[in-house]
């Protein structure tokens, strides 16, 4: 019974006891069984409750009835990265007092996590997360919910791409009606270099994504399918999904999902070779980013790439930009840019054995730590050819090694 809850939810708040309640009502024995919803109840005896509590029975019980609909409204905004809403309706929950009530501390929990991760609030996100896992006896709903969180974590803060999957691929769809969780299993098979399945998941994102109308969620998968097309052989960047998809984002006002896209594009123009249009597009997501986040340096990062290529500015001036990486890189502490623009500094200044002894010590086991894959095999191809070059085959071969150990087959030929 709604009533019984509301009832024994504003006593404790008010801290008065079943007694105290039900003097001059009914007995304390009355109370409990009315909180607990083991007895038929009086609508005389209900309004004489909440007059003595100093409350509307009936506009507690229609907030008790919306707020699972809020909940659910809340969770759908993050989904779709609907932020302003999202804000709003935290905002919203955050002046009702009822919320408070156990019926809704779980439900309310598992959407803060994902909220707290929308928000890159890691840390509040890790102390809810540590909580769920004491809970027990967790709805079939609460517990697929829990393992898409677990995974979405692992995925963004700790970059164990293993491991997310294997919590997201446990989830079943017949009890949890969220298949954006695909989105992060195609995200998760990317970092792995698994393009087959980051573009098969990816799909299915995309079905999801589209059935809500939810243009920034689109954008941002199509855009995953795009990365994973571009890498295979036949593919020719005049044919590049990039231009429509960055007038569509223009055209919506999506001025973040822009930026990203001006920045991929102008690494896929890189890697083919037009650094021309590639430093053009880096200039353009440039002045669209504050130089205060790690966007903004991972694109003056492919910017200063493009204009060294280019050969268009001098050294003063390719040194110029490398500082300011380096200065605005410490300024926020993103280590990984800082090395980034250190390698470019021994690099415009032909410094052969700073680049490698910096790459070496520095760059290479950050990139391995973080969890950064695909960089890390870059760099141990040039570490590879690098010792090969000097005729040292032991150190050659470290290098070597890992990539070895991981397209190693378990079959044997005779």
């Amino acid at each position: 019974m709604i009533e019984g809850k509301i009832i024994k939810f504003h006593r404790e708040l008010q801290g008065l006891n079943q007694a105290e309640l039900g003097n001059g009502i009914c007995s304390k024995t009355h109370i409990s069984k009315i909180e607990r919803g083991l007895t038929e109840v009086s609508k005389e005896t209900i309004e004489m409750l909440a007059e003595r509590l100093q409350i509307d029975m009936a506009a507690e019980i229609d907030t008790y009835l919306s707020l699972d609909l809020l909940l659910k409204e809340w969770h759908e905004s993050i989904i779709l990265k609907l932020n302003a809403k999202a804000r709003s309706i935290k905002e919203q929950l955050e002046s009702i007092v009822l919320l408070q009530i156990p019926d809704f501390y779980r439900s309310k929990t598992l959407v803060l996590a994902r909220y707290y991760m929308s928000i890159d609030e890691d840390a509040k996100a890790r102390s809810l997360i540590k909580e769920m896992d004491s809970w027990i006896d967790l709805s079939s709903f609460d517990q697929n919910m829990l393992l898409h969180i677990k995974g979405e974590y692992c995925l963004k803060y700790k970059k164990d791409y293993t491991k997310a999957i294997a919590f997201l691929k446990r989830i079943d769809l017949t009890y949890y009606n969220n298949a954006e969780y695909y989105y992060h299993l195609a995200i998760a098979y990317h970092h792995t270099n698994s393009r087959v399945l980051a573009y098969y998941y990816a799909t299915k994102a995309l079905d999801f994504f589209t059935s809500k109308h939810s243009f920034t969620r689109i954008i941002e998968t199509e855009m995953l399918m795009l990365i994973q097309v571009e890498q295979e052989e036949y593919f020719d960047p005049k044919e590049s999904g990039y231009p429509r998809l960055i007038e569509m984002a223009d055209s919506l006002g999506l001025e973040y999902q822009k930026t990203q896209l001006l920045h991929n594009y102008a690494y896929q123009q890189f890697r083919y070779g037009d650094y021309e249009k590639a430093f053009e597009y880096y200039s353009k997501a440039l002045k669209l980013i504050e130089p205060n986040n790690s966007q903004y340096l991972i694109s003056l990062e492919g910017y200063l790439n493009a204009a060294t290529k280019l050969g268009k500015m001098t050294e003063a001036e390719l040194l110029r930009i490398a500082n300011e990486g380096i200065s605005l890189s410490e300024k926020i502490s993103d280590t990984m840019s800082k090395h980034y623009f250190h390698l470019h500094i021994y690099k415009i200044t032909n410094d052969v054995k700073q680049y490698y002894q910096y790459l070496e010590s520095e760059l290479y086991p950050s990139l391995k730590k973080a969890g950064y894959g695909l960089a890390a095999e870059t760099y141990e191809i040039k570490l590879f050819d690098f010792y090969s070059e000097k005729g040292d085959i032991e150190q050659a071969y470290k290098y070597a090694a890992p990539m070895m150990d991981k397209h190693r087959k378990n079959s044997e030929l005779v």
